[in-house]
């Protein structure tokens, strides 16, 4: 696993470089005082003033510092060194240096060796495309509640394992699953697919890379097996994203499939406690 979690840090490097400047992150709005939250969060996960905050796979910090906009005091956590120092950067210019720091390690390594190795938080957070580069969730649930403190709380807000079954070419009509739902790696080629948020596959040099699905049933399971209590587990019909082709984008930002007979679900969030 090593070797493929070594591919994914310098496909993460590289992106690091290149999103900062994309449309689809809109850091100039950021900066301007605009938060990158979604509602479903800053609902659930309800107020964080006053609490330390700690956000896994931050990648280059625009989430963790809306967190410290709110009031948290926030760490971000990436795998990337570039990502990190993106997110000092941005710190830095927002005036919330003093309630943010971040750090660069692998999430699997932060328990043993990292600066916070010792540290508890109040909140651990993580969302939107993050598990889908975890090869061991397992062990990714045993560090999530190493460092909820006792009476404190996990959150994830995440696309919906479904989601990722679909093939792009899937209408509300006509639906069709392509790929696995049940744990399965999947690697691919970045200089041929380029980034979901506008990079062309010829501006990156470092083509592979490796994902694993997860079903929702082992997400939840490998939680409460960690120790962590579920208070709740809901299931959303929208996405935050085009997740295929199809899906046109409403008022709300929301991402819906049109002529789709049922609702289906295309998000996910869940709120345990330690």
């Amino acid at each position: 696993m090593r070797e493929f979690i070594e591919d994914n840090r310098k496909h993460w490097e590289e992106l690091a470089d290149l999103h900062p400047e994309t449309d689809y992150y809109e850091v100039e709005e950021f900066l301007n005082g605009e938060s990158t939250l979604d509602p479903i969060e800053l609902e659930e996960l309800g107020p964080v003033e006053g609490k330390s905050l700690l956000h896994l796979q931050c990648h280059f910090g625009l989430d963790t510092l809306s967190w410290a906009r709110r009031g948290a005091d926030v760490t971000g956590v990436d795998i990337s060194t570039r990502a990190v120092e993106a997110a000092r950067e941005l710190a830095d210019k927002t005036g919330l240096g003093n309630q943010a720091r971040f750090v660069q390690s692998d999430v699997y390594e932060i328990a043993d060796g990292s600066p916070i190795e010792t540290e508890e938080f109040d909140i651990v957070y993580t969302s939107f495309g993050v598990l889908f580069w975890l090869p061991d969730l397992a062990e990714w649930a045993d560090v999530v509640a190493q460092f909820v403190r006792k009476g404190g709380t996990f959150y994830l807000a995440e696309h919906h394992p479904f989601t990722n079954t679909l093939s792009e070419d899937s209408t509300g009509e006509n639906l069709q699953a392509r790929y696995p739902y049940f744990r399965e790696r999947i690697s691919y080629d970045a200089t041929e697919t380029g980034s979901y948020a506008g990079i062309e596959p010829e501006e990156l040099e470092h083509g592979p890379t490796h994902g694993w699905s997860h079903s929702l049933g082992e997400i939840v399971s490998a939680l409460c097996e960690s120790g962590l209590q579920l208070e709740f587990l809901h299931e959303y019909p929208w996405s935050t994203f085009e997740a295929v082709d199809a899906m046109e984008r409403r008022e709300n930002g929301r991402y819906v499939l049109p002529e789709l007979e049922h609702d289906l679900p295309f998000v996910f969030s869940l709120r345990a406690s330690r």
